[in-house]
């Protein structure tokens, strides 16, 4: 196999913090910078900074957590921010229930792409280059959505673990080969 270049870019989470409503009113003021309109949107929106990590929070006790680009960044985010809330005197009744939704990442394959071959050569991809210049690489195992680009980059989306992102890697490096990398 050649050499690819993976890079996490952002990492998607749901959070349920079990038999736990908030009151959405107080926890915007629990937490400082948090920005909360009813009227616009029903939850408030949060971002951390160290780590950096967005949230969106809901009265439910569910959250939606994004731009963390490693587990270990996520979950600490997620800590932090659990902390903050017991601190300002919001009921967590039990720890977060946490759980992938979507890993981004994206790759080098570190030679160009024909990418008009590929998408003659292969079923699961679309190729308009007039509508969008990559190729769209349908993968049923890991299913996943790869999106290649003549330079040899690509960005790979709907993964939820680390091992799927690198098996999309691999199949694709071993499916391309050398026979579609570009003429230069």
């Amino acid at each position: 196999m050649s050499r690819v270049k993976i890079d996490v870019q952002n990492i998607v989470l749901s959070v349920i913090y079990p038999n736990t409503e908030f009151d959405l009113e107080r926890l915007a003021r629990v937490l400082e910078d948090a920005r909360y309109d009813p009227e616009v949107f029903p939850g408030i929106a949060y971002k951390s900074e160290d780590p950096p990590a967005s949230f969106l929070i809901f009265a439910s006790g569910k959250m939606n957590c994004v731009g963390a680009k490693s587990m270990q960044d996520a979950k600490m985010a997620i800590d932090k921010l659990t902390r903050k809330m017991k601190a300002g005197g919001v009921k967590i009744r039990a720890p977060p229930k946490i759980q992938v939704q979507n890993i981004v990442a994206s790759f080098d394959f570190f030679r160009e792409f024909d990418l008009e071959a590929i998408a003659r050569s292969f079923d699961n991809t679309e190729y308009e280059p007039e509508v969008f210049p990559g190729l769209v690489f349908r993968l049923d195992d890991p299913k996943v959505v790869v999106l290649l680009f003549v330079s040899g980059k690509g960005v790979c989306a709907g993964a939820k673990t680390m091992a799927e992102i690198k098996k999309a890697a691999q199949k694709i490096d071993r499916l391309l080969g050398e026979k579609f990398s570009a003429k230069v």
